[in-house]
């Protein structure tokens, strides 16, 4: 009798076994995906364009009792600040632009400042002096701002220097420039 019970137990303890396996498959659930989509960017540019990559960004600064100055350059993306003004962190830019075009010669002209007022408004505004420098990769001869016989891709970097007033109030604060490109 007790090898018959022992025989008992083990055919219930596979049919519950294999009632489990059943079971289980048919509490999980289905698989699922899921889809993600990215962004792709591309700019084409026609001969005598002009397009900016950048804008230009004196970042995240804190003004204190004395007034003071930021500057970006604009060959090396440097920041620097005087005075009584504090950088914050490192969000800052140089404007970037590029063109192409030009059989003999570019001129390059635009703003050279620029007023800053806080979004919202109620404060006072700010002024940069802005400060254009110029690369080439194609080559040509850079003079006063002009390249002579240029030929590829030139670039464009716009930096400059913001008056900070003493305890300017905190807000963001934004002014728009023209940079001018003549291909001749």
């Amino acid at each position: 009798m007790g090898i018959q019970g022992t025989r008992n137990c083990r055919g219930a303890l596979r049919v519950l076994t294999i009632a489990a396996a059943a079971a289980s498959t048919t509490w999980c659930g289905a698989a699922h995906a899921a889809d993600m989509n990215g962004i792709v960017n591309a700019a084409v540019v026609r001969p005598n364009t002009l397009i900016k990559t950048d804008d230009l960004d004196f970042g995240t600064l804190v003004s204190g009792p004395a007034g003071g100055t930021v500057t970006i350059n604009p060959l090396t993306n440097a920041r620097s600040a005087t005075g009584g003004t504090t950088l914050v962190g490192n969000d800052s830019r140089r404007a970037v632009f590029q063109g192409t075009g030009g059989i003999l010669l570019i001129l390059v002209s635009g703003s050279t400042s620029v007023t800053l007022t806080r979004a919202g408004g109620g404060a006072p505004s700010m002024t940069a002096s802005l400060v254009r420098a110029a690369s080439t990769s194609g080559g040509g001869i850079t003079l006063l701002g002009s390249t002579l016989l240029p030929s590829g891709v030139q670039t464009y970097y716009i930096g400059g220097t913001l008056t900070v007033p003493a305890n300017q109030p905190p807000g963001d604060y934004s002014g728009t420039f023209t940079l001018t490109v003549n291909y001749l």
